[in-house]
């Protein structure tokens, strides 16, 4: 098919020229992303010994049957880097929790997990990963769990 009116064509070539420029400032914005920033477990740390209980808070959190699983954060002090780990309560021993995240630039190449297994007691956590962002750019956690025979995520964080 061809088309014969010069408009269409300039607007068909605009399209075209902003489709290209779109692609290289999303890859040019994912390039200037750290290196394995969130490629495992990595460097994180016990969020029980680093972070005092005063300045952790909850995030999302759901119920699977009677566990409750949740996303939490925090940091040491005022000013320093927040932290982030999944938590759950009211669980059995062989149950899980597990930290999934994501680091945004549109794309699953820095998927994350850290998970941990209830061992004994009802409650566990992950350990905590930095939470790292810059311009454009942001980690996203969720907090997923197993729990009598169910699995299920909650909402991601932030």
């Amino acid at each position: 098919m061809v088309i014969k009116s010069r408009g269409v064509v300039a607007a068909m070539a605009g399209v075209a020229v902003l489709a290209a420029a779109s692609a290289a400032t999303a890859t040019a914005a994912q390039t200037a992303r750290p290196a394995g920033a969130a490629a495992s477990c990595g460097t994180s740390i016990d969020p029980n010994t680093r972070i005092p209980s005063g300045r952790r808070h909850t995030g999302p959190t759901l119920r699977i049957a009677g566990a409750t699983v949740k996303v939490r954060y925090g940091n040491a002090k005022q000013g320093a880097p927040y932290y982030v780990w999944a938590a759950v309560s009211g669980a059995s021993k062989g149950d899980t929790v597990a930290l999934e995240w994501d680091v945004d630039y549109g794309s699953w190449a820095d998927f994350g997990v850290c998970s941990a297994t209830v061992h004994s007691g009802s409650t566990q956590n992950t350990r905590a990963v930095k939470y790292v962002h810059g311009k454009g750019w942001h980690l996203e956690a969720q907090a997923c769990g197993r729990h009598a025979g169910h699995r299920a995520c909650t909402a991601y964080w932030p």
